[in-house]
């Protein structure tokens, strides 16, 4: 049964609504928005605030800036910044990302001003991190202007939040990581202290304060911005341990044991609509296990091992949601998102670590993460924390970016993961998984991937060979595309594919797959692309021509345009390494005069020219 909206009109520019209104135990808001490849941007000065880190994620639209793909981003809006600042301080910022076409924002909000913190200690030494006033009631008859309660200051907090940055702002989670623990939240069952049978100590977790209290922040919030904006969704804060989801639908926000009560009658599930998690599956026990055998640990640390640890931890999430109703027949199911998720690109103890295995980890991950039913992966994230030669720990060595300190906007080094990253959104943009296309592809064991249909119908295959070797990306396999497709031949895009521009032709039935994802569709080309090199159109009278070639080796290839003087007009490439097959480029002859000229490739094996015609 669906509660609605009751609200009275009032003379003053708000309005109040009785808690008659539905939760997320009623409805979930449809959220029919292209997947989100997301990012947090971090802290980077002197030279990169909001806006900077903004366009270097997503690109600018005049292209000055060309972005490393991101569509989303998840930034923090916390009580203690815009307590001191002014609520609108970000409120351009916002705007900004808006303006250069980034798309449901998530913004972690709480995290009280210290006057706005309240003062009660619920374990030795230790202060709660809650706000004042948090059991105050949520509203009022607007006797001070607004239709909360001020007495609740974290009511009012997410009012004023909320009605500033409407619109700007998609996803609104609530805290981040407050089930970050002291050594309960991993307890099985039956075990002393275990979440799955106890409420946390408020000494447990990082929030000081009962669990209740968290469930009272999310209940707060979600009547608060339901309230100025119905189609916002309210998630919980990058959780970590499925026991604490677990606390958070077994309990309601009353007080002192988080009991059901008239004044208190629904648990925390009925209080957001989606799940957010964190995942880094290089150290929550994802590619190790203990063996008897050797009275050790024994690991398995590669890419396809850490994804699956990504999406073993959502199911055991999922497991508690729906054990708890929210299945879409008792309650409707959750939007989920990860807010966080990445492995080190360099190697931490005993923890994976590679260039090559964070590559592969995240594109396997966003890939995998849209036939899962994920909203958004926010990669952590935009920038490395530090340098290389100071980074001490996993954590900081992370970034699509090298770190960007004392870096002027906008020469950021693109990191080999922010390639990938950029490669991946850019050749799935405006495509969707396809889960009945994926199927027919029938794939073997070790080999793992998807489909992607674009609006036209034209699928994007993303395939690679599954590894299994520890601390080994290797793998090989040849796969055959079912003959039923109709393909015969397929241009093959790399992971390195945004950077250097490189790709081959593969015959369908000859497909080579490696560790390392590859980004497939049919083509026109076949086994007569001209092994000479080939202007089409030739003669021109346009600004544009596609240049082809054929590489007989894998080498570095330079392309050069010249007049009948000799004088270097163009350069196409410059010693780029290009991948042994078939290549097109596509020549910007606009500049050019009428006249003749002549394209030269190239290589360590191979010099060539043709004649070109501009009319």
């Amino acid at each position: 049964m669906h509660r609605f909206f009751t609200c009275l009109a009032f003379i003053l520019p708000f309005v109040a609504c009785s808690q008659t209104a539905p939760t997320a135990n009623d409805v979930v808001p449809n959220y029919d928005e292209p997947f989100g490849y997301g990012t947090n941007l971090g802290y980077f000065p002197p030279y990169y605030y909001d806006k900077e880190l903004a366009a270097l994620a997503h690109g600018t639209p005049d292209g000055q800036v060309p972005g490393v793909g991101i569509t989303t981003i998840r930034v923090g809006l916390f009580d203690h910044f815009l307590d001191y600042w002014g609520f609108d301080i970000r409120k351009d910022a916002f705007q900004y990302y808006q303006q250069i076409g980034l798309r449901n924002v998530v913004s972690i909000i709480g995290f009280p001003a210290d006057r706005n913190r309240e003062e009660a200690y619920y374990c030795a030494n230790s202060r709660s991190e809650m706000f004042k006033g948090l059991y105050e009631p949520i509203w009022d008859n607007g006797e001070n202007g607004t239709p909360v309660n001020d007495a609740n200051l974290y009511a009012l907090y997410v009012w004023k939040m909320a009605t500033t940055y409407k619109g700007l702002i998609r996803t609104y989670e609530v805290w981040n990581e407050p089930d970050v623990d002291s050594g309960n939240g991993w307890a099985p069952r039956g075990t002393a202290g275990n979440w799955w049978e106890n409420a946390p100590e408020p000494c447990e977790t990082k929030l000081k304060a009962p669990t209740y209290y968290y469930i009272r922040t999310l209940r707060i919030s979600y009547e608060v911005i339901k309230a100025v904006d119905p189609a916002a969704f309210v998630a919980v804060g990058g959780l970590g341990w499925p026991s604490y989801l677990d606390v958070l639908c077994r309990y309601t926000d009353e007080p002192f044991a988080g009991a059901v009560s008239s004044q208190y009658p629904l648990k925390g599930g009925a209080y957001f609509d989606c799940m957010s998690f964190h995942s880094y599956p290089h150290l929550d026990n994802s590619m190790r296990w203990w063996d008897n055998n050797i009275q050790g640990f024994a690991y398995n640390r590669h890419s396809d091992a850490a994804v699956d640890g990504v999406w073993r931890l959502r199911d055991k999430f999922d497991d508690v949601l729906k054990s708890h109703g929210y299945d879409n027949a008792t309650y409707p199911e959750k939007i989920w998102v990860n807010t966080e998720f990445n492995v080190p690109r360099k190697t931490y103890g005993e923890y994976l670590g590679s260039d090559e295995a964070q590559v592969n980890f995240l594109i396997k991950t966003m890939v995998t993460a849209q036939g899962q039913g994920m909203a958004q992966m926010h990669t952590y994230a935009l920038g490395d924390e530090k340098p290389e030669n100071e980074a001490s720990n996993e954590f900081s060595y992370m970034g699509l970016f090298k770190n960007l300190n004392n870096v002027l906007p906008y020469g950021g080094e693109i990191t080999d993961e922010g390639w990938a990253m950029k490669t991946t959104s850019d050749q799935l943009a405006g495509k969707k998984y396809n889960q009945v296309q994926t199927e027919r592809l029938q794939l073997p064991a070790n080999v793992r991937g998807a489909a992607f249909k674009d609006t036209m119908g034209q699928y994007t295959y993303v395939l690679w060979a599954v590894t299994s070797m520890d601390r080994s990306e290797s793998a090989k396999v040849i796969y055959a595309f079912p003959t039923e497709f109709h393909l015969e031949y397929l241009d093959v895009k790399p992971w390195h594919y945004s950077r250097t521009q490189t790709h081959q032709l593969s015959q369908s039935q000859q497909v080579e797959l490696t560790g390392s994802p590859v980004f497939l569709t049919g083509t026109q080309i076949t086994n007569v692309f001209p092994k000479v090199p080939k202007l089409t159109p030739n003669p021109t009278s346009g600004g544009f021509a596609v240049f082809s070639f054929w590489m007989f080796t894998e080498e570095v290839a330079t392309v050069e345009v010249f007049d009948v003087q000799g004088r270097l007009v163009q350069t196409v490439l410059s010693k780029e390494p290009l991948i042994e097959g078939a290549h097109e480029r596509l020549l910007d002859l606009s500049n050019l005069s009428t006249g003749a000229y002549y394209i030269r490739l190239t290589t360590p094996t191979e010099n060539v020219s043709i004649s070109a015609l501009k009319y």
